[in-house]
């Protein structure tokens, strides 16, 4: 809001000069010319100062990648006591990182009144952050105020409606959802499928496949459209999306069983 104020009051300050100077015509070019380059200026600053935290933490999410990579090892040459030992350390990394990366993210609120999306851009970042976390609490504040443009963002959002039985779950979806395609549309119809048959309408989950699979061929999609065509509801698996689809929680991944001279991952 801030942004836009500057570049119209440089816009009318610019015009005005010119226009006592070489009258009309010239006062129009140069107040929209000033404008054109104050809003110019403030996107480039506004952009380098939102890159710099985004590199921090892109860092913090890096350094705990790796940690968890070098407990995995660990974990490979000397297996834990217990499955859910190993799985409470690996969450300890990572949950670690992810309240790190919240903290820096309260760092773009001075660059609120600048750019009046950026706010509804840092709470969509929020809302994934704080549902890995599991603060579901925290996750249906944020989602009113965020800006959803991302699959996983969406299927969050769906994801809630769900838990919390929001009758608009089907327009969101119909709303949201059909710009998606290929596999990012395959997911997201997917996703909305396995809500339905949880809600016992098969008949919903099999039409939003099909239509999701006008324009995809991903193969999880086409497997899950021929298990519902052929009434093999318990045959349908999202598993096929791995990580994107496991940290939505709504199902835990299949651990294999340990073998006593064998690798745990």
């Amino acid at each position: 809001m801030l942004g836009f104020i500057v570049v119209i009051a440089l816009g009318a300050v610019t015009g005005y000069f010119s226009y006592e100077a070489w009258g009309m015509g010239w006062g129009i070019t140069c107040s929209v010319l000033a404008m054109i380059l104050g809003w110019a200026v403030i996107g480039l600053t506004l952009r380098r100062f939102i890159g710099v935290r985004q590199m921090k933490i892109q860092e913090i999410m890096q350094d705990a990648q790796n940690k968890v990579n070098r407990q995995l090892e660990i974990f490979n040459r000397r297996p834990p006591s217990s499955m859910k030992a190993a799985r409470e350390i690996l969450e300890n990394l990572q949950f670690s990182a992810i309240r790190k990366s919240l903290a820096e993210l309260e760092g773009y609120k001075k660059y609120y009144l600048w750019n009046a999306m950026l706010a509804k851009q840092v709470n969509a970042m929020k809302v994934q952050l704080y549902f890995q976390l599991r603060e579901y609490d925290k996750v249906d504040g944020l989602l009113p105020k965020a800006l959803l443009f991302d699959p996983q963002s969406i299927a969050i959002k769906m994801v809630r409606m769900y838990k919390n039985n929001d009758s608009k779950l089907d327009k969101f979806f119909r709303l949201k959802c059909w710009r998606f395609k290929g596999e990012n549309g395959a997911f997201l119809a997917c996703v909305y499928a396995w809500i339905k048959l949880k809600q016992e309408k098969p008949e919903a989950a099999l039409e939003a496949l099909k239509n999701a699979a006008k324009s995809s061929d991903n193969q999880v999609l086409i497997e899950n459209i021929d298990h519902l065509t052929n009434g093999k509801i318990k045959h349908f698996s999202n598993s096929g999306f791995g990580d994107n689809w496991y940290a939505l929680a709504l199902e835990e991944p299949k651990m294999k069983k340990q073998r006593q001279q064998g690798r745990m991952f």
